[in-house]
């Protein structure tokens, strides 16, 4: 008895003395479980299981989790689970303050990274966007102005040749005006009207000595009748200003000379000369070009709202311009029905007596 009680003692003392690692590590062996069953038994990692049995508190580990973990794996070995504890305490007590749950405070800290990292990724996608922005309308800006000063030096251009080619145009229709064959006079009967025949100058001649001898006797009548008094002249004015003459007919003269100056083709006036009159009304700012059938520019540019510009020209007459629902357009004489083209959209077409 006396042997027994002894190595009771040694052995309680040996079990007193014994960290709380080493006693789970011993109770494990006599059980004869591996390091790994045990931590798969308690869904631990196997370092988990190494820390506890070498004592081992790693700072990143809170030490009420290894604590923890003492318990269970006491549990686990049918250990009493107090002095395993009392004995933790013991060994750790230079760690009793509390620390917080690193997993959450872990979590916190990198929530509070993550958010911060965040606002600098918004920060510095807007600032990338921003100076896109900032970019797009500099170039769009740039552009706009290249376009106003090469729509300027072309306008200019274009303002220029046809200062040009009007003071050529008025040179050539001086010494060679072109007309169309339906109006040209052959020089046959030009030189033959510029040639007087002995027939006319008789006639001419006879139809002078005539009219020379009525205006003598009318004369002679007029101081005849002079002296009888105001209503004898004025009844002699009346039978002077009923002769007949062949002057005197001034109805026939202004059809012959309207005539002359323009004629209907179509259901167009055209000129003497061959050109057509149009009248462009604009009801808002509209560009656009005019040419006639020789290619000569008969207007170019921007045209106010409001303006009534009219130009002349040999059709067919070749438009290009602004949308068509902004302009009216008179084509000799006649209105062009402009509707049949799109709205909102530059047009070019023709001009022509043939029909639009």
């Amino acid at each position: 008895m006396t042997e027994e009680n002894s190595n009771t003692k040694e052995a309680t003392v040996e079990s007193t003395q014994a960290t709380p690692g080493q006693q789970l590590k011993r109770g494990r062996e006599a059980m004869g479980l591996t390091q790994q069953q045990v931590a798969d038994r308690l869904h631990l990692r196997l370092g988990n299981i190494q820390d506890i049995e070498t004592d081992t508190h790693k700072p990143g580990v809170s030490i009420t989790f290894t604590k923890g973990y003492v318990r269970i794996y006491a549990k686990l070995l049918s250990m009493p689970v107090d002095p395993l504890l009392a004995a933790f305490d013991i060994l750790h007590q230079g760690e009793k303050q509390p620390a917080k749950l690193q997993s959450f405070s872990q979590r916190v800290a990198k929530q509070a990274n993550d958010d911060r990292w965040m606002m600098v990724t918004y920060l510095i996608v807007f600032l990338v966007i921003a100076s896109l922005v900032i970019w797009w309308y500099q170039q769009s800006d740039k552009s706009i102005m290249n376009r106003l000063n090469l729509f300027s030096d072309t306008t200019t251009e274009q303002a220029q040749s046809n200062n040009i080619d009007e003071g050529q145009s008025v040179n050539a229709m001086s010494n060679n005006l072109s007309m169309p064959d339906e109006l040209a006079i052959p020089e046959e009967d030009i030189k033959n009207q510029n040639e007087p025949s002995s027939e006319s100058d008789t006639i001419a001649g006879e139809a002078a000595s005539e009219i020379k001898k009525a205006a003598v006797e009318s004369v002679k009548q007029v101081q005849a009748i002079a002296e009888q008094g105001p209503e004898v002249i004025e009844q002699a004015v009346d039978e002077l200003s009923d002769m007949d003459s062949p002057f005197n007919d001034s109805g026939d003269v202004n059809d012959d000379f309207a005539s002359a100056d323009s004629q209907n083709v179509n259901g167009y006036s055209v000129n003497s000369d061959g050109t057509i009159d149009v009248i462009f009304t604009f009801k808002e700012d509209c560009w656009l070009s005019v040419t006639d059938a020789n290619d000569e520019v008969m207007a170019v540019g921007v045209k106010v709202k409001g303006r009534v510009m009219s130009v002349s020209g040999i059709p067919p007459i070749s438009v290009n311009m602004c949308p068509p629902s902004i302009v009216d357009i008179v084509f000799g004489g006649a209105p062009v029905d402009l509707s049949k083209y799109p709205r909102g959209n530059p047009v070019k077409f023709q001009l022509s007596v043939k029909g639009e």
